[in-house]
């Protein structure tokens, strides 16, 4: 019986020790002598923050030319004659990678106290190098997505500097931007026995990625093949790491591809080689939304070598066209207050009414018999033509109208006709010529002999008879006179006076007291 209790202990030791060796086997380690170490890669992928710091102004070091770049860049460029787009660029910091990421259309991200980790695409080849001092010590190539358990065997207790280095498209033209060279180094103290080093690699060169918004209630219909500038040709060196740029060569495209129809379109990652500059270039030169054309140049761009970087394109609002005439530029319209949205605007149309205003509020009377004449609910004290959202409107003065007035007389300045013709070059008719739309006054209209505007109707500046709502909403005089809103001479606010029948010449004009019981329209000018 104790033979067998022998037999039986000496069954489970060898077991042990066998399980034991095989561990050790599976570690790698079964044949290190004292004091040896095994090395294993674990490839982390590419960081998205790796170069970027995230704070104030910065300059970049490494390359032979150095600048100071702000961490967010922004201008306005035109986008047609109608909008411009507001430009910013930022560089792509932790905050703001997932952004970048979910537009690259590549591997998987990976969260890290670094920020987002782009990963390697599967079958990308890299290459691990060891050096001990100036002495290579061993080099590897593994590649992305195949076990890559081969490990580094060196002596413990030591620190050992790795290199590692690889291509995001190896299969781009070489020399290419495209190719996309990949670079990390580290000194890593090494202890004997099993050891892990994490590789998370940087670009050498510089990525855009561009987001262009249209804005609420705006589709991108297409945006054609775009350009990045200025592009160099360059070499990277395996062994250091150490990008070499040469001269110019052809501009990087910046295209937006498997996108459909929608409020906000994200181009690929663009790569372009450039040794830090102070004058980026980009441009699309055919963007369509709601099927309305436009373009965008800009320039001046601060980039740095080895920093990626978000573009964002944001479409603003319509860009209001003023009317030349009388010494100031006019809007296109009458002023417009959207209750719902809190815009204030002017309308599409040049004859269009507009709003009815009391004088110093920032919000028209209600035509719906509650607001009889001004009170709180309609704003605070103010220039309600400063709300307009480009901010460079106002309301005119009374010398701006009288001018108006003077330069439309007959022999003035507005007046195409003759010095020696008496009619002033006002004209009071419909707006198209028919009853069928708001009667008002042209100004700065050929009268004798009598043309009317013809086919350039919205090419004058036009007041539309609208009327006025003295102490109620009855508005008995609309389409039949005007009255407008005017800062005094003499202080506080004065009406422009406007009448006349179809087919007269504007003479009927003058001034009358403003009153905080009477709302009457308003026409802007810009500053």
């Amino acid at each position: 019986m104790k033979y067998n209790n022998i037999k039986t202990l000496l069954a489970v030791f060898m077991a042990v020790t066998v399980l034991a060796s095989s561990c050790q086997k599976d570690n790698g380690t079964s044949d290190l002598a004292a004091g040896e170490a095994t090395v294993s890669i674990n490839m982390k992928g590419i960081s998205a923050s790796a170069n970027n710091s995230n704070l104030g102004l910065r300059s970049s070091a490494g390359t032979g030319k150095s600048i100071v770049t702000p961490a967010v860049q922004r201008q306005v460029t035109k986008f047609n004659e109608q909008y411009n787009v507001t430009a910013t660029l930022r560089e792509v910091t932790p905050a703001t990678a997932p952004v970048l990421r979910a537009s690259a259309n590549r591997a998987e991200t990976t969260a890290t106290g670094m920020g987002e980790i782009l990963a390697l695409d599967a079958g990308t080849a890299y290459t691990v190098r060891v050096y001990d001092g100036a002495t290579l010590v061993d080099e590897k190539i593994y590649t992305q997505g195949e076990g890559n358990a081969e490990q580094f065997t060196l002596e413990g207790g030591k620190t050992y500097t790795f290199q590692a280095f690889a291509y995001g498209d190896a299969h781009a033209e070489e020399g290419s931007a495209d190719q996309d060279p990949l670079w990390w180094d580290k000194e890593v103290a090494i202890t004997a026995g099993s050891n892990t080093v994490d590789i998370v690699l940087e670009h050498k060169l510089t990525e855009v990625t561009v987001v262009f918004n249209a804005g609420s209630g705006r589709t991108i219909n297409a945006i054609s093949v775009g350009t990045l500038a200025p592009n160099q040709a360059y070499t990277f060196n395996e062994e250091t790491g150490v990008v070499a740029f040469g001269a110019e060569t052809t501009a990087a495209t910046v295209n937006f591809t498997s996108q459909t129809e929608g409020q906000t379109w994200t181009s690929n990652p663009t790569m372009i080689a450039v040794e830090n500059t102070s004058n980026g270039i980009v441009e699309l030169p055919g963007v369509t939304i709601n099927n309305i054309r436009g373009s965008i140049t800009s320039s001046g761009w601060a980039l740095r070598a080895g920093v990626q970087y978000i573009l964002e394109l944001n479409l603003g609002d319509k860009e209001e066209q003023g009317i030349d005439i009388g010494g100031s530029m006019w809007s296109s319209g009458n002023l417009t207050y959207d209750p719902e949205t809190g815009e204030y605007y002017f309308g599409e149309a040049h004859n269009a009414a507009g709003d009815y205003w009391f004088p110093d509020r920032l919000l028209p009377k209600r035509l719906d018999g509650t607001n009889q004449g001004s009170d709180a609910t309609n704003g605070g004290n103010g220039d309600p033509c400063t709300l307009v959202s480009s901010g460079s409107w106002r309301l005119p003065t009374q010398a701006e109208l009288q001018d108006l007035l003077d330069r439309t007389a007959s022999g003035g300045i507005d007046n195409p006709g003759p010095e020696s013709w008496s009619p002033p070059a006002r004209y009071v008719d419909h707006y198209d010529g028919t009853p069928s739309t708001d009667l008002g006054m042209f100004f700065g209209v050929l009268t004798h002999p009598v043309t009317h505007p013809g086919e350039n109707r919205d090419q004058y500046l036009f007041f539309p008879y609208g009327g006025y709502y003295p102490n109620d909403n009855i508005g008995a005089t609309v389409g039949r006179e005007a009255a407008y809103l005017t800062s005094a001479t003499a202080g506080g606010y004065i009406t422009f006076h406007l009448t006349g029948v179809a087919r007269d010449i504007g003479y009927g004009s003058g001034w009358r007291a403003a009153s905080a019981t009477e709302a009457v329209q308003i026409r802007c000018v810009q500053n």
